[in-house]
């Protein structure tokens, strides 16, 4: 049976400038999303990360720290809102 991993890349714009792997299971759905967020908001001044902390109906909420569904047909996460991103899927290791 293939084991799983986590492979958890950063990008700033489309160039890689991050990765690494963890086990699958070390970390919950939610933990992964948690963990992208704080990623991300290393890149965020403070302004924007209390703005994207914000409920989304409040005046003043950004986008900056969302995680989505990866669209590109793999299970996996990514962060939205500024040229850095990161991106968090799932992987048979071989």
């Amino acid at each position: 049976m293939a084991q799983k991993v986590w492979k958890i890349c950063g990008f700033d714009g489309l160039k890689a400038v991050f990765e690494r792997t963890i086990p699958y299971g070390s970390l919950s759905d939610q933990e992964i999303t948690e963990l992208l967020k704080r990623l991300e908001s290393r890149h965020l001044r403070d302004d924007e990360v209390i703005d994207a902390s914000l409920r989304k109906n409040a005046k003043g909420h950004t986008s900056y720290l969302e995680v989505r569904p990866n669209r590109g047909g793999t299970p996996g996460l990514m962060t939205t809102g500024t040229g850095h991103h990161y991106i968090a899927v799932v992987e048979d290791v071989k």
